[in-house]
């Protein structure tokens, strides 16, 4: 794979560039105030709708196994992570797998540690990508906890884009959530998307609210990337003893079921 063989669309969209003149691909951090595992199925099935538009993507998966509910294990076995790779125990090649023609994934729940416990080290994930000769257009990278200083180890490129529901335990926690990428790609408006609700009404007032507090509070302006209507399934969790589905025992105890429409969305948003 050589990233200076194809200029795409998508690689002018991108725009950065390493020092040594290489294409860097866009990171694209998608917050998310549902439950985990609604939110790797959100990245997942963002990156499959890029990747169906002829882009190259990288998904990122941080989620711990602890915190998944409805998922016994990764969506794809792999036996190295991200967090090893800064730390630099093992090579990046070792720790993305390729998936499928223009689709690669890996792990980085490592990663939050080795920083916290300063073992990570630079360069950022996209320069890596282009010293290994990956040839990637976007880096999906699906989290409900957004810390600026985690998201600056991707890349350079980053944007930002926020997926809420209306209810208010979730708008408040938008607003933590807004507070802390508000350092990163400050050329342009936090991207919003409101799942939920009764209308599009509904959907609409929740942002406004998320607007006004966002605004007030944080002096931070917000893009309404508009709403999607989604419905909710009851969550059921995976018995490790005998692999049987039961009610979650903890937690919310129902799910978004997101459209495709959703996924169209956003995925629109990311490559334009």
């Amino acid at each position: 794979m050589n990233t200076a063989s194809t200029v795409t669309g998508t690689d002018q969209a991108a725009g950065l560039r390493d020092i040594f003149g290489s294409e860097l691909c866009r990171v694209v951090c998608i917050a998310s105030t549902l439950d985990p595992d609604s939110t790797i199925h959100l990245g997942h099935g963002t990156a499959h709708s890029i990747k169906q538009m002829g882009h190259r993507v990288l998904l990122v998966d941080e989620v711990p196994l602890v915190d998944r509910k409805t998922m016994s294990g990764f969506l794809y076995p792999v036996r190295y992570d991200l967090g090893q790779v800064f730390s630099n125990s093992v090579e990046l090649h070792k720790s993305i797998k390729q998936i499928e023609e223009n689709l690669w994934y890996a792990t980085s729940v490592k990663l939050r540690p080795e920083i916290t416990g300063r073992f990570a080290k630079y360069p950022k994930l996209d320069a890596r990508l282009v010293k290994h000769e990956f040839d990637i257009d976007y880096v999906i990278f699906p989290t409900v906890d957004p810390q600026a200083n985690i998201v600056a180890y991707y890349g350079n490129n980053i944007k930002r884009i926020l997926v809420a529901s209306t209810d208010a335990a979730c708008l408040k926690k938008a607003m933590v959530m807004i507070r802390q990428m508000a350092e990163l790609q400050l050329d342009e408006p936090l991207a919003v998307l409101i799942v939920g609700g009764q209308d599009e009404s509904e959907g609409a007032a929740a942002f406004e609210k998320l607007q006004e507090a966002a605004q007030r509070a944080l002096e931070q302006t917000i893009e309404f990337l508009g709403w999607i209507r989604a419905v909710t399934a009851q969550r059921v969790e995976i018995d490790p003893d005998d692999m049987s589905f039961n009610p979650v025992s903890k937690g919310p105890t129902h799910e978004f079921v997101l459209p495709h429409g959703f996924f169209k969305a956003i995925s629109a948003k990311i490559t334009t």
